[in-house]
């Protein structure tokens, strides 16, 4: 049996993911494996202390907006194209309805930003990715 570091798994499937993504078009194996990074990546900030991108975001949004934020339900929805695709719950749970070039951008997007917060090693597909968020 090997020993595997599940920070390397994770970039292996954000990288996966980019490729889907970019190259073949595959959204739904693009949203698949960035979420699954990202669960990674945002696990490993907040077990060293830090936050995950979503709880920075709604720190800040907090600040300026005056009502309560439902920090959960919000999470909840953040993460339900994800897990739309890799569960099914029961015969109405059939099918997933997702805005998938979105929600699969949105997922690696977000992996992407944990992963240059923990500083990770940039490579071609990374720098790829860079690139094409910066045309948008």
């Amino acid at each position: 049996m090997e020993k595997f570091d599940k920070l390397t798994i994770a970039d292996e499937m954000l990288e996966s993911a980019i490729e889907s993504y970019l190259d073949g078009q595959k959204y739904f194996s693009a949203l698949h494996l960035a979420g699954a990074a990202q669960e990674i990546y945002g696990k490993w900030l907040r077990i060293n202390g830090g936050q995950d991108f979503t709880t920075m975001m709604l720190d800040q949004a907090a600040k300026f907006i005056d009502e309560p934020i439902d920090r959960k339900a919000i999470k909840k929805e953040d993460k339900r194209p994800k897990n739309s695709i890799k569960h099914m719950d029961n015969e109405a749970d059939r099918f997933a309805y997702l805005n998938l070039k979105l929600d699969s951008f949105m997922a690696i997007t977000d992996a992407f930003t944990e992963y240059s917060m923990l500083k990770r090693n940039e490579t071609p597909n990374i720098i790829r990715f860079k690139a094409f968020i910066e045309i948008l």
